[in-house]
C-alpha cells in the first residue's frame, strides 16, 4: 500500500522545518535552522541533507528562511518560492546571486511536480510579500502544512479538505496574548487577520476540513509566551477519535508520522 510520511524538525518562532517524503522523493518545507542544526535534526530521523530533492519556502521570515540559502548552495538543492518571497530574499540574503540559479518561481494555485510528488501552493493571509503554504500529494494521498496565517478563507478550506495528514498552526490563546508581555503593536499584529491562528480558529478550521481519512493532525507553531498545551488540549479534547492528534515542539518537532489513502 502506498503511503506518505512526514515529520516536523521543529516548530515555533525559533525555527521551522517539515520533511515530507513519498516514493523516491523527499521535500523540506522551510528551513529556519542553521545548516549545522538542520544536519543534527535530520540525522535524528535517519536523514541526510543530500537526500533532499527540493526546499519549499513559505515566506521570508527568518524562522522559516534562515538556513535555506546556505543549505541550498552547499548541497545544490532546488528552492521553490513565490515571486514576492524571492524579491524579499534578494534584500535579506547576502550574496543572493550565488544561490539565485537554484531558485524557481512558483505561483499560488498552480500545481508543480518534484519527482514523485505533486505540490500545490496555496495563498494565505500573512503580513509578508507573497506567502504560500503547501499541500503535497502522491498516489491518492495528501499531506499539508498550514502555519503563519492570521485567518482562513473558503479557498483554503477547499484546498485542505481532502488530506490524510496535516500540520496546523495553533499559535496562541487570545486571552494569554491580550494579557501577555508583548507590546501592543505586536499583540495587534499576531492576533490580527494577517498574523497567526489562535487556538479557537485552528479548531474551527480543523473541524471544517475533517473527514474520515484524516489520519494525522499535528498542532504546531505554538507560542512559548502566549499559549499552553493544556489550553490547546481543551480546545481539541472532543476532536474525532479517528484522527491522531500530535503536538510539534520547538526543540523536538515530532517523530515520523505515516498516512495512507484510506477507505474512501
Amino acid at each position: 500500500m502506498s503511503r506518505m510520511e512526514f515529520t516536523s524538525l521543529g516548530s515555533g518562532s525559533g525555527g521551522n522545518g517539515t520533511v515530507i517524503r513519498a516514493g523516491n522523493t523527499t521535500l523540506l518545507i522551510d528551513c529556519g535552522f542553521s545548516r549545522k542544526e538542520l544536519t543534527v535534526r535530520m540525522s535524528r530521523r535517519g536523514l541526510d541533507i543530500e537526500q533532499l530533492d527540493a526546499i519549499l519556502v513559505t515566506h521570508e521570515h527568518g524562522d522559516h528562511l534562515k538556513g535555506v540559502p546556505v543549505v541550498a548552495r552547499t548541497h545544490q538543492i532546488p528552492v521553490y518560492a513565490s515571486r514576492g518571497t524571492i524579491d524579499a530574499m534578494k534584500h535579506r540574503v547576502s550574496k543572493f546571486e550565488s544561490v539565485e540559479e537554484l531558485v524557481h518561481e512558483i505561483e499560488p494555485g498552480r500545481t508543480f511536480r518534484v519527482k514523485d510528488i505533486n505540490v500545490h501552493p496555496i495563498e494565505v493571509p500573512h503580513d509578508v510579500r507573497e506567502p504560500l503554504q503547501f499541500v503535497c500529494r502522491y498516489d491518492g494521498i495528501g499531506v499539508g502544512v498550514l502555519t503563519d496565517c492570521g485567518s482562513y478563507t473558503e479557498q483554503m478550506v477547499a484546498h485542505y479538505s481532502r488530506l490524510n495528514g496535516l500540520l496546523l498552526e495553533t499559535n496562541h490563546d487570545s486571552q494569554m496574548l491580550a494579557t501577555g508581555p508583548y507590546p501592543e503593536p505586536l499583540k495587534r499584529r499576531v492576533g490580527g487577520d494577517l498574523g497567526h491562528l489562535n487556538n479557537r480558529q485552528s479548531r474551527e478550521f480543523a473541524q471544517r476540513i475533517h473527514h474520515i481519512n484524516l489520519q494525522q493532525l499535528v498542532l504546531g507553531h505554538i507560542s512559548q509566551h502566549n499559549n499552553e498545551r493544556s489550553l490547546i488540549e481543551q480546545e481539541f479534547d472532543d476532536f474525532p477519535s479517528g484522527t491522531s492528534v500530535t503536538y510539534a515542539t520547538q526543540s523536538g518537532g515530532t517523530e515520523w508520522l505515516s498516512v495512507t489513502a484510506g477507505s474512501v
